[in-house]
């Protein structure tokens, strides 16, 4: 009687656990199938994001998001900085509004809101990049009085001209006063598998300023984390998570040869235009593997039976083949 229960509860187990077949693909939690995102954001477009932080980001190879007053005096001290070395060096530019002065009224807000994304949009194509579909807006903080609007009607207006409010977000030296207060961010980032944050005003100077080596050491701590850290900006997270929530992946095909995927999303490809990180399981002697989609072509790797790669929703079919 022991015998047959022993094998039965074996059977059970077996099947629960089951090998996973040629062809299934799921979509990645996060990009790159990343434990988690983490942001660095940095406010008020200061001297110190140019002479300071830029130089740091880049030797590390790390994204920073800059919400820029393209209006502001401090702004315009580095304007071709901030119009072309940041760009180059892949950070990411957001609206802070124009002026930083607040919003007496809604059509206050609108010019502030309309004429930041406009320097903002030049900027991009100056760069030879393309529009952006979506920018990031962070509300600026102002004195008593000078915010004269409604939080509906900031939503109004930010639909309007295709911006995404960043959610409240802590800030070095305000929040988090040391580099242990930053650094213990990322680890509940890598804990909870969700997005945090880092704010900054100054860096090494400046209004509401967090001193130099610990904002060098959180940029240490996040590079010695890279391999499980997707660092990156607001608006790839919110097309990432748009579009991953009704993302499909059917199988078409699987073989010993060849597999062909089908990867589709209910959400706006006109502005919904980031790729997904899929997990496809292979032949177990697959090892490195073609992945196309319509005129793009990558090698990948394959682990443990396991291909991670990107590929954009649409009408096009992914085909993996084993080389």
């Amino acid at each position: 009687m022991r015998l047959i229960l022993c094998t039965l509860s074996l059977l059970l187990f077996s099947t629960l656990v089951r090998a996973a077949e040629t062809g299934e693909t799921k979509v990645a939690q996060w990009n790159d199938d990343k434990r988690a995102p983490f942001i660095l954001m940095f406010d008020d477009s200061m001297q110190g994001h140019v002479k300071t932080v830029l130089p740091e980001l880049k030797r590390r190879n790390l994204v920073g998001t800059f919400y820029i007053n393209a209006g502001s005096g401090h702004y315009k001290a580095q304007k071709a900085a901030w119009e072309k070395a940041f760009t180059e060096a892949g950070m990411v530019l957001a609206n802070h509004t124009f002026t930083h002065k607040g919003a007496a009224d809604v059509a206050d807000l609108e010019q502030e809101i309309v004429k930041c994304n406009e320097v903002l949009y030049a900027i991009a194509e100056a760069n030879g990049q393309p529009k952006p579909t979506l920018l990031s807006f962070g509300r600026p903080g102002v004195p008593q009085g000078k915010w004269n609007v409604t939080e509906e009607e900031l939503k109004t207006q930010l639909r309007k001209y295709n911006l995404v409010l960043r959610q409240n977000v802590l800030f070095a030296q305000i929040h988090l006063k040391d580099a242990a207060a930053m650094i213990a961010r990322v680890e509940k980032a890598l804990a909870s598998g969700k997005t945090d944050v880092v704010a900054f005003h100054g860096v090494g100077g400046e209004w509401l300023s967090i001193d130099t080596p610990s904002f060098l050491q959180l940029l240490d701590f996040i590079v010695e984390k890279r391999d499980q850290l997707w660092v990156t900006d607001p608006i790839s997270i919110h097309k990432y998570e748009t579009e991953r929530e009704s993302a499909s992946v059917r199988t078409l095909e699987a073989t010993k040869s060849q597999i062909t995927l089908e990867l589709t999303t209910n959400a706006d490809a006109a502005i919904y235009d980031s790729p997904l990180t899929l997990i496809t399981h292979v032949p177990a002697d697959w090892k490195t593997v073609q992945v196309t989609q319509g005129k793009h072509t990558a090698s990948v790797i394959a682990k443990e039976g396991k291909v991670v790669f990107d590929a954009r929703p649409g009408k096009d079919t992914v085909v993996l083949k084993n080389r």
